[in-house]
């Protein structure tokens, strides 16, 4: 049972939600199997971590029934049942946290069952929440609250058509065209970042998407500039426009495939408008403008750390769940070595470091301290880091198996590289998921590394600088490069 669903799941549970979700199991509305109950129970000893071995399914049924001999199938559907109602309890954990759309739903439940009176008090008060009390920028994502703006006007005008209200559908039609547009066009620039994202991982050519086509089509006539950027002095811009603006800025700066004016005109219009975000859309905001970046030729560590600090003063770095993304604390941690910040790496990872998610809690701690002696050159203290580690996830590996050629190099081990360098391809044969994009980077980063080893052994001025060339923007190949340049240079004045 440790690798179930059901445990995966519950592991995601806070102190809190797992009392309320006993409770919900308890519920004969949602459950009526005491077994199903006894279940939960037994499981729920070995919280917050569910490691235990005794949450095989042998031993658990033998605690919930000593007298009875093990019974494959039934304990599956016991697991089976109680799995279904972890699914469901998320499932309305998640829909209760959408307040609006909760009070849409009901008012469209409440139109069905033909409650007039009830419905038109309930349309009153989420209008005046949309138009009034809301503030977009509460919402995870501003897509969220366009959308249910949108459905609502759209719901009213069906209202007023099919209970003959004295009203004019044209505001409610408005309205409701207005919200859908903008929900289309954020959630488009979205996916086009996703798109080129991923189009430059990928080192063969990627078709464009029918909604690719459909925007430079639109850009060629300058459609969305007329509509969204011309200013209009009798109705200026309000923050819905100011918000969908921003990520017109970046789906340009995106597109623009490395030309700074798009990027500075979308990093400064971001800016000027950072109040106007939730942290979640903050997030994506920064990961499309690290996108942008990776075209242009600027320190990219300087100012994605830069962007990363800021957002940590807008306490926007935190999920909705109070978790903090295991990327992200990494990417902190990795610039601030490249910059030579190493005591904010360490002070940023002790502050976030209880915000991380339990499951790969250890794993990324011990990562990052890891990376952080290297950065000191504590070389020794970063392979005890290392050695902590036990992670299956592909890209920690990947990442872990960088750190150690690394090292190696470092402590001019040079059979320990060795035997690090083949590993890889061991592992690579195990692991049909690896991608050929990745495999064939890490075999040109590590054959880079041995390159290296060979000229710290024989120095060669034409092979260093065929290696700078080839390394490019890579920190740490620049400073190894230099040193050992460096290094001739001091042999040859002696």
């Amino acid at each position: 049972m440790l690798k179930s669903s059901l445990l995966e799941i519950l592991r995601t549970f806070s102190k809190q939600e797992l009392i309320k979700f006993e409770d919900f199991v308890m519920s004969p509305y949602f459950n009526k199997k005491e077994n199903v109950l006894k279940l939960f129970l037994e499981i729920k000893k070995y919280a917050p971590e569910f490691s235990s071995d005794n949450l095989e399914k042998e031993k658990v049924w033998k605690n919930m029934f000593p007298e009875k001999e093990y019974n494959y199938g039934i304990m599956k559907n016991f697991i089976h049942d109680l799995t279904g109602l972890s699914e469901k309890f998320i499932l309305l954990e998640q829909y209760s946290g959408e307040t609006l759309r909760c009070e849409l739903d009901l008012i469209e439940a409440a139109f069905n069952r033909n409650i007039q009176k009830f419905t038109f008090g309930k349309m009153d008060q989420l209008e005046k929440k949309i138009d009034k009390e809301i503030d977009p920028n509460k919402y995870s994502s501003i897509n969220q609250y366009l959308f249910i703006a949108g459905n609502y006007y759209d719901s009213k005008s069906s209202f007023i058509l099919d209970y003959d209200l004295k009203q004019k559908r044209e505001y409610s039609l408005r309205l409701s065209s207005e919200y859908t547009l903008y929900n289309f066009l954020v959630r488009s620039f979205k996916l086009i970042h996703n798109t080129t994202a991923y189009e430059m991982q990928e080192t063969g050519t990627v078709k464009k998407t029918l909604l690719e086509k459909f925007f430079l089509k639109l850009k060629e006539h300058s459609i969305l500039e007329e509509l969204l950027l011309k200013e209009d002095k009798e109705q200026p811009q309000d923050k819905l426009s100011k918000i969908v603006i921003c990520f017109y800025l970046m789906y340009n700066a995106v597109i623009s495939k490395g030309d700074k004016a798009e990027y500075d005109k979308f990093k400064s219009y971001l800016h000027e408008n950072i109040e106007l975000f939730s942290g979640h859309e903050l997030r994506n905001l920064n990961a499309c403008r690290h996108t942008c970046t990776l075209n242009l030729k600027i320190p990219r560590a300087k100012e994605s750390l830069d962007w990363y600090k800021f957002l940590m003063e807008k306490n926007a770095l935190l999920l909705k769940n109070g978790l903090i993304n295991n990327n992200l604390v990494t990417s902190v941690v990795n610039y601030s070595i490249a910059l030579k910040e190493t005591g904010f790496a360490e002070e940023f990872l002790n502050r976030y470091a209880g915000s991380l998610p339990a499951d790969s809690r250890d794993n990324t701690y011990n990562y990052c301290m890891a990376r952080i002696h290297f950065g000191r050159s504590e070389f020794g203290k970063s392979l005890e880091c290392l050695a902590k580690i036990s992670d299956e996830k592909l890209i920690r590996k990947y990442l872990l198996k960088k750190l150690y050629l690394m090292i190696y190099y470092e402590l001019n081990d040079y059979e320990s590289f060795i035997y690090a360098f083949d590993t890889y391809a061991h592992f690579k044969k195990r692991n049909k998921l690896i991608s050929e994009t990745r495999a064939e980077e890490f075999s040109n980063f590590g054959n880079n590394v041995r390159r290296l080893f060979k000229l710290r052994n024989k120095y060669d001025k034409f092979e260093s600088l065929k290696l700078r060339k080839e390394t490019g923007e890579q920190l740490w190949f620049v400073e190894k490069l230099d040193e050992l340049e460096k290094s001739k240079q001091l042999i040859v004045n002696s």
